[in-house]
């Protein structure tokens, strides 16, 4: 299974660049017409400069749009975009990539807005390249399009300023549509320049319910439960010490009960996946050691895994994906002891085993219809002994199923 696993890996530039994710969608020309087909869909980190577009799903033959080539775009059901021409900031403001004093250069450019929320008063909009996000806003009725000020740079002195421009520009949309809500103005004043604060702020503006109108909206995470069975090669080592080398193995079977929470990159698009797991399992190991004797123990391990899940084929019906990260092992231990089977002499375990130690994971596995994933994990040799020239590890394979709660 490991040459499996590598294999997979070696595939995923690949099925990156490779996989198209078409959704029902339109565009909007510029003359005001509307084509309606279908659009590749991607996880864009940054904002798209052009999108592929096609009339029907079985089409070979793609048409791209650019911001100079439409008024706007919607994945249907999903996200909206609108073409921008016109100044943007081109300071650095990500921390400890910043200018030497306030940098307020701008420059003429063509981009594709994302819609984050809209209302009666205000809409906002996002934008984001390789150097910097944005946020703009644009007035009721198609008004004037504004991009919402912050300032990152360093003094004479070299110590980080800030200059939270936009609180003020947002307390001046306060007191224009919702005078005298000194509350609002108070968490302005505390908000971080983050999509969720500025959205918070624009809603209320708006007197928007996010809690109802945005509740058939797509979550942005879900929680699973999953068992499996796990087969374990307790790894017993000594071929560090001077009397030659020697090593003894135990195979285990055991079930593995495991239960943690996804959050989506883009939850429209699901591809890129944020996994934290806990899982609860155990061995027993028996090792013949060179002298007749028989070590045991029997340990019992709660691991916490944080990991990256990539979906590297990814339909609603069907996904395959593949999976690393690192899992934090806690472990207790019962009857840590060495026999001798041809006496009745039983000694205390000479050895002490660690209660924590890391393990490397990887998975691959498929999920059907949202709902059930069958996987198939690696984990290489992992110790939980600190002496030199001896160790005791463990070396897993395992096979198992979870059930994926949530839309």
């Amino acid at each position: 299974m490991k040459p499996f696993l590598i294999a997979l890996l070696a595939m995923l530039p690949v099925s990156i660049f490779a996989q198209a994710n078409y959704h029902s969608g339109y565009v909007v020309k510029n003359n005001g017409d509307t084509l309606k087909g279908y659009i590749d869909y991607r996880e864009w980190e940054r904002t798209p400069k052009a999108i592929q577009f096609k009339i029907l799903p079985t089409d070979k033959n793609l048409l791209e749009f650019d911001p100079q080539t439409i008024k706007s775009f919607e994945i249907t059901g999903m996200e909206q975009y609108i073409s921008y021409a016109g100044v943007i900031s081109m300071d650095q403001t990500s921390f400890p990539d910043l200018p030497t004093g306030m940098d307020t250069s701008k420059i003429l450019q063509n981009i594709f807005l994302k819609q984050i929320t809209t209302g009666k008063h205000l809409t906002l909009y996002y934008q984001k390249d390789d150097l910097k996000k944005r946020f703009f806003i644009i007035t009721e009725n198609g008004g004037s399009m504004t991009e919402l000020k912050y300032y990152q740079y360093y003094n004479d002195e070299h110590n980080v300023i800030e200059t939270a421009t936009y609180k003020s520009q947002l307390t001046y949309y306060i007191n224009l549509y919702d005078t005298g809500n000194e509350n609002l103005i108070g968490y302005t004043q505390h908000a971080q320049f983050t999509q969720t604060d500025l959205k918070k702020i624009i809603d209320k503006i708006n007197k928007y319910n996010s809690s109802v109108n945005d509740k058939n909206k797509a979550k942005n995470g879900r929680f699973f439960a999953g068992l499996g069975i796990n087969d374990t090669q307790a790894i017993y080592d000594m071929s560090g010490y001077s009397g030659g080398y020697f090593e003894s193995t135990s195979t285990n079977l055991s079930p593995k009960l495991s239960a943690g929470i996804d959050v989506f990159v883009n939850p429209y698009v699901q591809q890129t996946i944020l996994r934290a797991e806990v899982s609860v399992f155990y061995i027993s190991p028996r090792f013949k050691l060179s002298d007749g004797g028989m070590y045991a123990f029997n340990q019992y391990t709660m691991g916490i895994t944080p990991q990256i899940l990539f979906n590297v084929y990814n339909k609603d019906a069907f996904k395959i994906y593949i999976d690393g990260g690192i899992s934090f092992n806690f472990s207790s231990y019962s009857n840590d002891k060495i026999t001798y089977p041809n006496s009745n002499y039983v000694q205390e375990s000479p050895y002490k085993l660690e209660p924590y130690w890391a393990s490397f994971p990887l998975q691959t596995g498929v999920v059907i219809n949202k709902r059930i994933e069958i996987a198939l994990t690696y984990a290489g040799a992992a110790g939980y002994t600190k002496y030199i020239g001896f160790s005791v590890a463990n070396r897993t394979m395992s096979a198992g199923f979870k059930y994926l709660f949530g839309k």
